[in-house]
């Protein structure tokens, strides 16, 4: 949404523009991916106010990679212009197979954490998110031999 691993930074009227059409095309959510999370506060903004010039926030969510340690602050940046649906993943799980070096997806318990501590009511269970998350974080240490049970 901000800046793409092959062409560079992403022009926010671009982004408009395509989300101009999708709106047309019917799609009642539109979902900007920062997906090599690569976006800073003032790009993601920027990219935003473009955005809602054409579309309502209710019409947006966002989706925010981790990978420079900027996802919360996307997040917030984007709460303070409308928005109230973002992506997450136990234990930040993911990533971006066609960019080269993008991490995981933001941690649903930080999203949790942050959305909480600002005061918004997310309707989830934070118990049961970190146990999804230690869930996730023993599947990925496994290293394929059966131990005893």
């Amino acid at each position: 949404m901000t800046d793409c691993p092959f062409d560079g930074p992403t022009p926010p009227g671009d982004v408009a523009r395509v989300v101009r059409a999708l709106a047309d095309l019917g799609c009642y959510e539109i979902s900007l991916g920062d997906t090599i999370g690569q976006g800073r506060v003032e790009t993601v903004q920027a990219m935003l106010m473009a955005v809602l010039d054409v579309l309502p926030a209710s019409m947006l969510a966002g989706h925010f990679h981790d990978t420079a340690g900027r996802a919360l602050e996307n997040i917030e940046a984007s709460l303070a212009l409308g928005l109230r649906v973002f992506d997450g993943a136990v234990g930040g799980l993911g990533g971006c197979p066609y960019a080269p070096g993008a991490a995981g997806n933001v941690a649903s318990e930080a999203v949790f954490d942050l959305l909480e501590g600002l005061g918004f009511d997310t309707g989830l269970d934070r118990r049961m998110l970190e146990r999804g998350a230690e869930f996730v974080r023993k599947l990925r240490s496994f290293d394929g031999d059966v131990k005893d049970v």
